[in-house]
C-alpha cells in the first residue's frame, strides 16, 4: 500500500485520537481501542515505512498516551475539601484517646512548671535562660512588659516563627518513630516552659497584661503543639501494638495516620505566627477586644477538634473507618529500571536499595567515617577537642548542621578537603556498584575503568555545593535543583557514555526540573531530621552511658565528646550523599524511559506476534 493511501484511510481515526488527548476526554474503552488501533498502525508503518514522518508521527502520538497514562493524577479540589471536612474529623475522633493523653500530658508538664516555679523562684532562668529572663525583666520596670513582640518588623517575624514553630511541631510529631517517647519528652518539656513562663508573669504581678497578650496567638500555637504530640503518639502507635500486622505493616499504618494529622494543623501553626506577628504586638488593644479574640480562637478549636467529630460520630458521618492505604502483600521488591516512576517511587526505590544491599553501603559508610576519624583527628594540629571550634556555638550539637563546612576543610587539619574529595568517589562508586546489583546481568555496563572515573567528576567539581545542600547555607536552594542534576549527570557517564560532554546534553535531556527540586528538598528535610537525634538528649545520654570507657584525665571528655559527635555528623552526611547519588541514578533510568521509551518500543514489537489476543488465543 502506498504511504498516501495508508494516511487517507486512517487519518480520521489519529485526528479523533489526538482530540481525546487534547480535550482530555475520560472514555478509557474508546482510548483503549484507539490505542490498540493505534500501536497496529505504527507497527505496519516500521515495517513498511521506516524512513517517513508517517513512522515518526505515529511514534509521537503513541509516546503521548504512554505518558498520559504513566504521569501523576492532578489532585482533585474535592479530595482537598474531603480531607478538611470529613477525613481529619474522623481521624481525631478515632484518635481521641491519644488526642485526651497528649492533653493529659500537657496540662500535667505545665503544672510541673507552675509548682517547680512557685518554689524554686530560679526555675524560670534555667528553663527560659537568663537572658530572656533579664530582657523580660527590664520590660516590666519600663512598664511594656510584652515589648518583646514589638522589636521586629511583622512579616519577617511571622515568617521566622511559623518556620519555628513548624519545626518544633514535625519534631514533635517526627519523634514518634522512638515508640512515642520523643514525643512524650517534647510535650513535657514545652508544658514545663510554659508553665514556668506563665507564672514567671504572675509572680511580677502582670499576669491579666501577659494572659491578654500571649495567648491571642497562644491559644492556637498550644494547641497545635498538644495536636502534634497526638500526631507523634498516633505514628508510634504501630510499633508499640502492632495488632495482626507484622510491626513494620503496623508502622507503615500508623505513620500515615499520624502524619496526617500533623499535616491538619500546618494552616494553624502558619495562622498563630500571623496573629504573633501582627495582632499580639498591639498590646494597647482595649482588654474586651483581646478577651474575645482569645475565646474565639479557643472556641474555634475546640468546635473543629472536638465537637464536630463527635457531632459527625453521633450523626452517623463515619459509617467506616478510615481507609488507609492498602498494604501490598509482603514480598521481595524489585526495582525496575525501565518504568516512568514520581519522585516518591524514585525515593521509596532508593531505600529499597539500601535495604537489600545493607551490607555493602553499610560497610562502605563504616569505613568512610573511620577513615576520617583517623585523617581528621590523627593529623590536626591540635587536641581533638579544638580541632573543629562548632562547640562554641549557643545551640551546640544542633548547629554542627550549619559549620558542616568545617568538615570538609578547616586549617588544623591538612589536605582534608581532597581527603574529603577521594571519600566521596568512594561513596559514589559503591552507590553505583549497589544499583548494578540490583540490575540483571545483561543490563549492567560493561567494567570500564576510565568511565568510572569520568563519572565521578560531575560530583566532585562543585563538591562546595554539596555542602550547601547539607548545611541549609545561602547556596543550600540552588544546591536542591543542581546537586540532583549532577547526580543524574555522573549517572548518564557511568551507564551509558564516556564521554562527559556527551552526557552533558543527554542530561539536560533526560533531567525533570521539578523532579528533581522535590528531591533535592526531601533529601535536605531527612538530612535535618536525622541531626534531630544528635540535638535530641538521647545523644547526651548514649555519650555518657559509654563515658566509663574514656580515661579521667583533663581534656579527655571533651575530646570524647568532640570526636564522637564529629563521626557521627559524618556518618549522616555521608549517608545522605549515598541517598543524592542513587536517587539521582535512579532519575536518570525514569528520565530515559520518558525520553526515549525503549519499553514501549519493545511493546509495539510485540504487537501481532502474540498468540493471544485481549487472553484469548488466536485461531
Amino acid at each position: 500500500m502506498k504511504e498516501t493511501k495508508f494516511i487517507e484511510q486512517n487519518k480520521e481515526k489519529w485526528m479523533e485520537f489526538e482530540d481525546m488527548l487534547r480535550e482530555n476526554r475520560h472514555d478509557p474503552e474508546k482510548l483503549n481501542d484507539l490505542f490498540i488501533q493505534i500501536t497496529d498502525d505504527l507497527s505496519y508503518a516500521r515495517t513498511f515505512y521506516p524512513n517517513r514522518s508517517v513512522r515518526m508521527y505515529l511514534n509521537t502520538l503513541a509516546q503521548r498516551v504512554f505518558h498520559n497514562i504513566y504521569r501523576g493524577k492532578r489532585f482533585p479540589a474535592e479530595r482537598l475539601r474531603r480531607f478538611w471536612t470529613d477525613e481529619l474529623p474522623q481521624l481525631f475522633w478515632e484518635e481521641r484517646r491519644a488526642l485526651l493523653l497528649s492533653f493529659c500530658l500537657f496540662a500535667l508538664a505545665f503544672g510541673i512548671g507552675v509548682v517547680s516555679s512557685m518554689i524554686n523562684p530560679d526555675f524560670a532562668r534555667i528553663v527560659l535562660g537568663d537572658g530572656y529572663v533579664e530582657m523580660t525583666i527590664e520590660n516590666i520596670e519600663k512598664g511594656d512588659p510584652m515589648a518583646v513582640y514589638k522589636d521586629s518588623g511583622p512579616f519577617g517575624m511571622s515568617v521566622s516563627i511559623a518556620g519555628r514553630n513548624l519545626f518544633v511541631a514535625f519534631q514533635t510529631a517526627i519523634l514518634g518513630v522512638l515508640a512515642s517517647l520523643g514525643t512524650v519528652f517534647i510535650l513535657l518539656y514545652n508544658g514545663i516552659m510554659v508553665g514556668a513562663f506563665q507564672y514567671f508573669f504572675v509572680e511580677r504581678g502582670v499576669f491579666w497584661e501577659s494572659f491578654l497578650t500571649i495567648w491571642i496567638h497562644g491559644t492556637l500555637e498550644i494547641s497545635a503543639i498538644i495536636i502534634a504530640g497526638t500526631s507523634g503518639m498516633v505514628a508510634g502507635s504501630g510499633l508499640l501494638f502492632p495488632g495482626t500486622y507484622t510491626r513494620g505493616q503496623a508502622f507503615q499504618v500508623s505513620m500515615r495516620r499520624g502524619l496526617k494529622i500533623f499535616f491538619g494543623i500546618v494552616p494553624i501553626i502558619i495562622l498563630a505566627a500571623f496573629f504573633e506577628s501582627f495582632f499580639t504586638r498591639y498590646t494597647e488593644t482595649p482588654d474586651v477586644l483581646r478577651a474575645a479574640f482569645i475565646l474565639t480562637s479557643l472556641a474555634f478549636v475546640l468546635w473543629y477538634f472536638m465537637w464536630l467529630p463527635r457531632h459527625k460520630a453521633k450523626t452517623g458521618a463515619f459509617r467506616e473507618p478510615v481507609h488507609d492505604k492498602e498494604l501490598p502483600p509482603k514480598r521481595e521488591h524489585t526495582i525496575d529500571f525501565r518504568g516512568i516512576k514520581s519522585a516518591g517511587e524514585i525515593l521509596s526505590d532508593t531505600f529499597s536499595v539500601l535495604r537489600r544491599r545493607f551490607r555493602l553501603t553499610f560497610l562502605s559508610l563504616a569505613a568512610a567515617t573511620t577513615c576520617f576519624g583517623f585523617w581528621a583527628f590523627g593529623l590536626s594540629t591540635k587536641v581533638p577537642a579544638d580541632t573543629f571550634l562548632y562547640t562554641d556555638l549557643p545551640f551546640w550539637p544542633f548547629d554542627i548542621l550549619i559549620a558542616t563546612g568545617q568538615i570538609f576543610g578547616t586549617e588544623h587539619v591538612p589536605y582534608l578537603f581532597v581527603f574529603q574529595a577521594i571519600i566521596l568517589c568512594f561513596l559514589t562508586l559503591s552507590a553505583f556498584r549497589a544499583l548494578e546489583l540490583e540490575m540483571d546481568t545483561e543490563q549492567r555496563p560493561p567494567y570500564n575503568l576510565p568511565r568510572m572515573l569520568l563519572a565521578l567528576l560531575p560530583l566532585l567539581l562543585p563538591m562546595p555545593g554539596f555542602i550547601a545542600l547539607l548545611t541549609m547555607n545561602s547556596g543550600s536552594v540552588i544546591s536542591m535543583v543542581v546537586y540532583p542534576f549532577l547526580a543524574l549527570w555522573s549517572a548518564v557517564i557511568y551507564f551509558e557514555t564516556l564521554n562527559p560532554f556527551t552526557a552533558l546534553t543527554r542530561a539536560f535531556r533526560l533531567m525533570r526540573w521539578g523532579q528533581g527540586l522535590l528531591i533535592g528538598f526531601l533529601m535536605i528535610v531527612f538530612n535535618m531530621l536525622l541531626f534531630v537525634f544528635i540535638e535530641f538528649p538521647v545523644w547526651d545520654r548514649t555519650l555518657e552511658f559509654f563515658s566509663w570507657l574514656v580515661p579521667r584525665t583533663e581534656g579527655a571528655m571533651e575530646s570524647y565528646r568532640m570526636i564522637a559527635t564529629t563521626c557521627a555528623a559524618v556518618f549522616i552526611l555521608y549517608f545522605v550523599f549515598i541517598l543524592i547519588v542513587l536517587s539521582g541514578a535512579l532519575q536518570y533510568f525514569s528520565g530515559r524511559e520518558v525520553a526515549d521509551a525503549d519499553s514501549l518500543r519493545e511493546e509495539i514489537e510485540k504487537v501481532g506476534a502474540s498468540r493471544q489476543i485481549r487472553g484469548l488465543a488466536r485461531e
